[in-house]
């Protein structure tokens, strides 16, 4: 019969780990579909919250325009515009997108906003202090910040910003780690690491794009280094700033340049880009689902008894990769109202945790492999063991069946002479001849029943010198032992191969002579003086082979110039 190798135990094995890795992969799936889903809509609402603030803080006098535009930089939506509304219900705007700069954020009290815009450029400098602090931003030119951050994706950063402000975020530890780990693959940051101003120029040395991390630390680029641009003037070296006042390296970050969301506005664009209260009804007014609180806001308006408190209006345009989200807020505070109009692009779930998803496969199935690598050792190992075991069985019995003709023929020859024989004299050698074999064959059946009783062996090393001194004193033979070694053995079975050896050399070796035994690291040698012209190898040696093999070991036996010789070694001995 064939052996099976292991591979056949294996592979039934890695199927099944795959199917289940499969089945787990498949629920994680769900579960961080539906945490990103939850995320979004937790984020979304955290996000209108902040803008409220804003909208309140500027209601209640706290800030001014400027300081707007830093938070709603921070807050970066793909479309914001805040407005008061008039009496007449015409919308006058603060503050809205700005499609024409690119805001780089010097702190979080200092911007500079990039732009080729001469207009803008001519607003020159603009600060406002609240709470004895200045707000400033800067208008400034220069070409190679807008080359730098085109590499940035607004719609991976919103969705990060997003689901990252959500109370699910804190909630779900894997989540979490997914998130990071895809935002740190596709979330990409600008910086601007050297820089100097002159006049409404804001002039680039050195500027790097890096995987966004939450444990990077910026000033270590690293694995996390996309691309390098250096675009220091050698002549005005002594210009550029890298170190502040307290010797932290400066970094200029450099926002997403946003992208106006015209797909967006082509399906919404009389409710989102209108201008006065009547043009919102009317546009309002064709909605196919209406929102009683926030057509309420239209009635209030109108009759001029508005209650107070957010209207909110919500619109979608969904698509296969990319959701776009946009509200229209109105909020009444200190007797006046204001809206607050955002657009958001959010990627899909697969979009945003493809590279974790990837990672998260990778690793389900590796660890699946692993696993049934792991749990076919042992089955293989009882099957090799027991399989090995069979064979021995069939040698030892084939080899049995050999070795025990010869003798069994001598005892036959001795019966047959028995018959013609006619002195007790004679009679009495023949029977003792026969029981003397007999006593060899009952030897090597015992030996042969002790070496097949014993299925679960236990190796461990041990003395070869102790075991040959104990073999010897069962035999009552005086052995010459010299040196010794430790080897990996089965202390009882091995003893089993040493009586067989040991017990040949006794019945071998001449009259006087002593059985000598050299042990080294590498072999056991078992010597002795014979007068035997010839060697038959007896049963006794065929179960001592198999035994020893059973070690990994060898057996060599000769017969040389009057001298027997049994070699035990790692190695088989070249004739």
């Amino acid at each position: 019969m064939k052996r099976k190798s292991y591979f056949s135990f294996l592979l039934p094995r890695v199927i099944t780990a795959l199917l289940i890795a499969a089945v787990l992969f498949s629920i994680l799936y769900g579960v961080l579909d539906r945490a990103y889903v939850s995320a979004l809509s937790s984020g979304w609402n955290r996000r209108q919250e902040r803008y409220e603030q804003i909208v309140r803080n500027y209601a209640e006098n706290k800030c001014g325009d400027v300081f707007i535009d830093c938070l709603t930089n921070l807050y970066t939506s793909d479309y914001f515009r805040m407005a008061e509304i008039k009496e007449d219900g015409t919308f006058e705007t603060v503050t809205e997108t700005d499609y024409k700069s690119i805001p780089i954020e010097d702190n979080m009290l200092h911007w500079y906003y990039i732009t080729n815009d001469k207009e803008l450029l001519e607003k020159g400098k603009r600060t406002e202090t609240i709470n004895g602090r200045d707000w400033t931003i800067e208008y400034k030119k220069c070409d190679e910040a807008w080359g730098i951050c085109t590499d940035s994706d607004l719609k991976v950063t919103n969705s990060w910003d997003i689901a990252a402000q959500s109370d699910v975020y804190y909630s779900n530890t894997l989540f979490t780690v997914g998130l990071d780990f895809s935002g740190g693959i596709q979330y990409h940051i600008p910086l601007i690491k050297s820089h100097y101003v002159d006049g409404d120029t804001l002039h680039i040395g050195k500027a790097n794009l890096t995987y966004y991390n939450l444990f990077a630390d910026l000033e270590k680029e690293g694995p996390f280094l996309i691309k390098k641009w250096d675009f220091t003037d050698p002549s005005k070296a002594d210009r550029y700033i890298t170190m502040d006042e307290d010797g932290f390296a400066s970094h200029l970050l450099v926002l997403p340049q946003r992208v106006r969301p015209e797909e967006f506005f082509n399906a919404n664009s009389e409710m989102f880009l209108a201008n006065s209260m009547d043009e919102l009804q009317k546009a309002y007014a064709k909605q196919t689902d209406k929102d009683a609180s926030f057509e309420a806001i239209f009635k209030e308006f109108t009759e001029k008894k508005i209650v107070g408190g957010t209207y909110a209006y919500r619109a979608s345009l969904q698509k296969e990769y990319a959701d776009t989200d946009g509200g229209i807020d109105f909020f009444y505070i200190n007797g006046k109202l204001y809206m607050f109009e955002y657009v958001i692009t959010t990627v899909s779930f697969v979009t945003m945790f493809k590279p974790f998803l990837i990672l998260l496969a990778v690793l389900l199935a590796l660890a699946a492999v692993i696993i049934a690598c792991l749990a076919s050792i042992r089955p293989y190992s009882q099957y090799k063991k027991a399989y090995e075991n069979n064979i021995f069985k069939n040698n030892l019995i084939d080899s049995l069946a050999h070795n025990m003709k010869t003798p069994l023929q001598i005892l036959g020859g001795y019966a047959e002479n028995l018959k013609d024989v006619s002195s007790d004299a004679e009679k009495d050698r023949y029977a003792e001849q026969i029981l003397e074999k007999t006593s060899e064959m009952n030897k090597d059946i015992e030996a042969i029943l002790k070496t097949v009783e014993i299925t679960d062996r236990k190796f461990a090393k041990e003395s070869v010198r102790s075991c040959i001194g104990e073999v010897a004193a069962k035999l009552g033979e005086d052995v010459q032992i010299k040196g010794d070694a430790q080897i990996k053995m089965d202390k009882e079975y091995f003893k089993t191969a040493l009586f067989c050896l040991l017990d040949n050399a006794v019945k071998y070796k001449s009259t006087d002579s002593k059985i000598e035994v050299d042990i080294t690291c590498k072999a056991v040698t078992i010597r002795n003086k014979t007068d035997k012209d010839k060697f038959t190898p007896g049963t006794g040696i065929s179960i001592a082979g198999r035994i020893l093999e059973q070690h990994k070991l060898h057996l060599n036996v000769s017969l040389k110039d009057g001298v027997f010789e049994s070699v035990i070694g790692k190695k088989p001995k070249k004739n």
